[in-house]
């Protein structure tokens, strides 16, 4: 396969694998050789700053002189952006070669009736890559849940749960309790877990969970940051856990829940092992170099995030309040079919003078715009488009604005994707 081919090929199995439990990616990992027992991991699970907690966590590991994989999903513009090797997405050529061999053995899985998943697959190809170069660490986000995604096949130095919230609940659970079971199924034995602050309910679960698991539990509600000092580009604060010295730290990831997820990085840097220790200096270069595109990210007088349910809404919210008063700002927004869209909108609506709805073009599951626009106008009285297109939604949503006002883009990463390439971003 050439690389346009190798991407057909990876996107061509979405909905076609049949998911059982944890059996189709081990099968697939021990016709590879099992890489994933020669790569150390950091496993980070939650429903929303997982991946900005891995972003936190690999700048940092990197400042400290290791040779880091990432892996997170999903991507933004290009699928080479799931997997990266010190910041460096797999090269085109790599990611065909490494497509072409694990194809050869889905087929042969296939044939003995086991249908790999198209996110097993990616998985089974990111370890693999990360194992043949030797990587120090690899930090692996999980992709849906924890207990039975794909990526919970490896064994961690240490995991990180992030904050939970309701979201994939036809999946996870329709309580938080049921979800913090799901996303707790990371935890392993006897390996230390950090969990970001969170409810009382939700933090009882992941207690038990390791309580019976013998996983030592660093629960970063007892470690608040403190002198918190947010600005519209980032945050300063102090913090420190046994094991990794207090100190003042900057990032430049916006928003207070970017704080959150710094501190939980800091929570596990801390729990780390021998062998992968990252002093105070490379832990404060780390978080103040990560960055996370498409999440409160600036292009200009375009605002991105990929906020999509109610917590991450939630967030956007307090920043738009925080940050952007006093100016005009106009939502332009797509959305998912299977998410919780009626809450999201709920939600979102407030946001703008003016919205702007449209069709992500990226994804197959994404709701037509009309539908979308239809629902934002039984929560506001205020003006609602749907546009044919991401680039004429995005026409109409900066004419709307004004040179002074603001775009704010919601609603999907796939979309949020879609306008940071036609920026130029």
């Amino acid at each position: 396969m050439n690389y346009e081919q190798a991407v057909s090929y990876i996107h061509g199995k979405a909905g076609k694998g049949v998911k059982r439990g944890l059996e189709n990616m081990r099968a697939l990992l021990e016709r590879l050789g099992n890489p994933q027992e020669s790569v150390r991991c950091l496993h980070v699970a939650g429903t929303n700053g997982k991946g900005s907690v891995c972003a936190f966590l690999d700048a940092a590991l990197r400042q400290a002189g290791y040779r880091v994989g990432l892996y997170t999903s999903p991507y933004l513009m290009r699928y080479n952006e799931r997997m990266r090797i010190d910041g460096a997405q797999i090269p085109d050529e790599t990611l065909a070669a490494l497509t072409t061999e694990v194809a050869a053995h889905v087929r042969a899985l296939e044939g003995e009736g086991v249908y790999p998943t198209v996110f097993e697959i990616g998985t089974a190809i990111a370890l693999s890559w990360m194992a043949r170069e030797n990587v120090d660490a690899a930090v692996i986000e999980v992709g849906l849940g924890g207990l039975l995604d794909p990526t919970n096949v490896v064994r961690p130095s240490v995991c990180a749960i992030a904050r939970i919230g309701l979201d994939h609940t036809k999946t996870l659970g329709h309580t938080l309790e049921e979800i913090a079971a799901v996303k707790g199924g990371i935890i392993k034995p006897g390996v230390p877990v950090a969990l970001q602050a969170q409810g009382e309910n939700v933090a009882a679960v992941i207690r038990g969970i390791c309580a019976e698991k013998c996983a030592p539990l660093l629960d970063c509600a007892a470690h608040r940051p403190q002198g918190v000092e947010l600005h519209a580009r980032g945050a300063r604060f102090w913090a420190g856990f046994p094991g990794l010295a207090a100190q003042a730290y900057e990032i430049a990831l916006p928003g207070a829940h970017q704080v959150d997820n710094a501190v939980t990085a800091l929570a596990a840097l801390s729990l780390l092992p021998e062998g992968l220790r990252v002093p105070p200096e490379a832990a404060k270069a780390g978080l103040k170099a990560a960055r996370w595109p498409g999440r409160l990210e600036w292009c200009g007088n375009v605002l991105l995030d990929g906020a999509h349910n109610p917590q991450g809404i939630a967030a956007l919210r307090q920043y738009a309040e925080a940050f952007l008063g006093g100016r005009r700002v106009v939502l332009l927004t797509g959305a998912m079919a299977d998410k919780d869209v009626s809450t999201m909108a709920r939600e979102a609506a407030a946001l703008g003078e003016a919205v702007v709805c449209v069709q992500p073009e990226a994804a197959v599951r994404a709701l037509p715009a009309e539908a979308l626009r239809d629902l934002y106008r039984t929560y506001t009285e205020k003006p609602v488009y749907a546009a044919q297109d991401t680039a004429a939604g995005l026409k109409r949503a900066r004419e709307l604005a004004g040179e002074a006002g603001v775009v704010l883009v919601c609603g999907s990463l796939y979309l949020a994707g879609e306008v940071r390439s036609m920026l130029g971003f």
